[in-house]
């Protein structure tokens, strides 16, 4: 078949002006609501009702609880639905938040955006559709609710569940404080640094104890002192989740969480690696035990 294919012309960018102007209440409203309830990853239960009724609304057909039970897509076909391939276009909308800050990261602005670009390349090829019948490439546009970005790796089940595999093309808008033309993306591994040794009374009986804490602080220093040898682009942060109960006793249990992050993933087996030495090295110091445990895929 033959197809329609143009560059858009001033006429029909102010017709997408007049569907952001008709909806502003809405896409606001979705913002908002997402903005003032922040939830944590894989908590997302107000942010996917919200969104999922604002896209039911704009005419997509909805379907929630999609591979997370706060993931969810919505989908709409323009174009012949014959044996043809669709040209498959995935917006994404993120929506979890922060632990403690709420949405500092902007995701209220990922989600909405989702689905204004949505809307926006619906009402586009609707329009098409409509002036010369048959002739738009069939797609079909899908938002996508991609829940726990901020941990969790919501992405990566969707990624190994398959629903990537026919998408063509996949966007993403994420806040900044200025435009970017040219975005780099950084690599990621985290790493939960377990240290294990034996409480005992700090005051009366301290040399019965093994101290976790110890461990943790040893490795945390270690860590921080690699620094020096990184690479500009290389990135090691971490903090200390458990550290010990009561002053008085010395800890049987500490625990660190690091965030590993490169530039070229090739460089991450070997920036892991090191981090990984730092801890071995804190607990043989030491005398404790230490697990340590990968929690999302690079």
């Amino acid at each position: 078949p033959s197809y329609h294919c143009s560059a858009m012309e001033p006429a029909d960018m102010a017709g997408l002006l007049d569907v952001l102007a008709e909806q502003r209440d809405v896409l606001r409203g979705v913002s908002d609501e997402v903005w003032g309830h922040p939830e944590e990853n894989f908590q997302e239960v107000h942010a996917h009702r919200v969104l999922t009724s604002a896209l039911a609304a704009l005419g997509f057909t909805v379907t929630p609880n999609f591979i997370h039970p706060t993931g969810f897509k919505a989908e709409v076909q323009i174009g012949s639905t014959g044996s043809e391939k669709c040209v498959h276009v995935c917006c994404i909308s993120e929506y979890d938040a922060l632990p403690g800050i709420g949405h500092a990261c902007g995701h209220n602005l990922i989600a909405v955006c989702g689905v204004m670009v949505g809307l926006l390349l619906k009402r586009c090829l609707e329009s098409l559709d409509r002036e010369v019948p048959g002739s738009v490439l069939p797609v079909k546009v899908t938002v996508l609710g991609t829940p726990a970005e901020e941990g969790g790796g919501g992405k990566v089940k969707m990624i190994e569940e398959g629903f990537f595999r026919d998408v063509d093309l996949a966007v993403m808008a994420h806040p900044s404080p200025y435009n970017i033309v040219k975005c780099s993306f950084l690599a990621i591994q985290d790493l939960r640094i377990t240290f294990r040794g034996s409480a005992a009374h700090a005051a009366m009986a301290p040399w019965k104890g093994v101290n976790a804490l110890d461990a943790a602080v040893t490795c945390y220093s270690s860590i921080s002192h690699l620094r020096q040898q990184f690479k500009p682009d290389w990135r090691v942060h971490g903090v200390f989740t458990k550290g010990g109960d009561k002053p008085n006793i010395i800890p049987a249990e500490a625990e660190l969480l690091y965030y590993i992050r490169c530039l070229d993933q090739a460089d991450m087996p070997g920036l892991v690696e090191r981090v990984r030495e730092c801890a071995r090295a804190a607990a043989l110091a030491t005398g404790c035990s230490v697990q340590l445990t990968p929690e999302m895929l690079p």
